[in-house]
């Protein structure tokens, strides 16, 4: 697609695409469990305000970093995103990277100097993965999958951290870790051009899916601690079990048919699986008593 041909519609279409608008709703929506699960149903309408617009924005502000520096493998992986299609520019990119990225640390230092800390670490844990980290593997993917976790540890922070939100944040480790070593294996074809060193590339395909669903199974069991503790009210239980049948789903699945395309559709229904998983958060510190 040619710059000059680039339609209004086209570029706001682009922009969007770039933020990753679902996974921005995600990281809000996780820190207003955090802050939930922290301060109890009287959670005062500030905090989950600025909090969820803190995780909503920094995402958005992340998101458009590593489509830049993947624009390369982009072009042979997924040609149609927004950079290598030619909706974007890379200093488009830029700018709205950096614009979203002050903006979110902004808010959450209207929160507390804590919350903005923490803020800043996960921002450069981000950064760091985006130029480093990406082509070291499994520990590429833990940075990711600890910036899924340091949500939760957000909302906390604003009263402290308590055992619960430590196994939601775990839980959420565990399922973005099989979320992105499936990955890799949908984007095995690029990778191994730019030499990222995801377990497909290094060991396979085969692998990577055992590895992938490993992960998966181990959230899926971890999910199972805060009935038996008592953690939660009953609400949690049925919609995690929706949630967990369909990690097992897509455990089964991808280990059964190894391949990219399969790998493609397993990690996007990772993200409706960890929705669900979000939601049955929720139910699970609403109390009756």
């Amino acid at each position: 697609m040619e710059s000059g041909t680039i339609s209004a519609a086209d570029k706001m279409s682009g922009f969007i695409e770039i933020m990753r608008i679902p996974n921005c709703f995600m990281m809000g929506f996780a820190v207003i469990i955090g802050e939930f699960m922290s301060l109890g149903p009287t959670m005062p309408a500030y905090p989950a305000v600025v909090g969820f617009l803190v995780g909503f924005v920094l995402v958005a502000g992340s998101m458009p970093v590593n489509d830049i520096m993947d624009a390369e493998i982009d072009a042979i992986n997924n040609p149609r995103r927004p950079i290598p299609s030619g909706r974007i520019s890379k200093t488009e990119a830029g700018v709205l990277a950096a614009t979203a990225l002050a903006v979110g640390l902004s808010l959450a230092f209207l929160l507390s100097a804590l919350n903005l800390l923490i803020s800043v670490v996960a921002v450069g844990l981000m950064l760091y993965y985006n130029r480093f980290g990406k082509k070291t593997g499994l520990l590429g993917n833990a940075m990711v999958s600890a910036t899924l976790a340091i949500p939760f540890i957000f909302g906390g922070a604003i009263s402290g951290v308590n055992a619960t939100l430590q196994v939601f944040a775990l839980l959420a480790f565990l399922a973005g870790m099989g979320r992105e070593v499936i990955k890799g294996m949908a984007d095995v074809a690029g990778d191994s051009k730019r030499g990222v060193m995801t377990l497909a590339v290094t060991r396979g395909l085969g692998t990577a899916s055992k590895v992938g669903a490993l992960f998966l199974v181990s959230a899926v069991l971890l999910s199972v601690v805060p009935v038996a503790s008592k953690m939660v009210s009953w609400l949690y239980a049925p919609i995690v079990l929706a949630c967990d049948l369909g990690f097992l789903y897509s455990a089964s699945s991808i280990i059964r048919e190894p391949s990219p395309g399969n790998a493609l559709r397993s990690k996007n229904q990772a993200l409706v699986w960890m929705l669900l998983g979000l939601i049955a958060f929720v139910a699970g510190g609403i109390s009756f008593g």
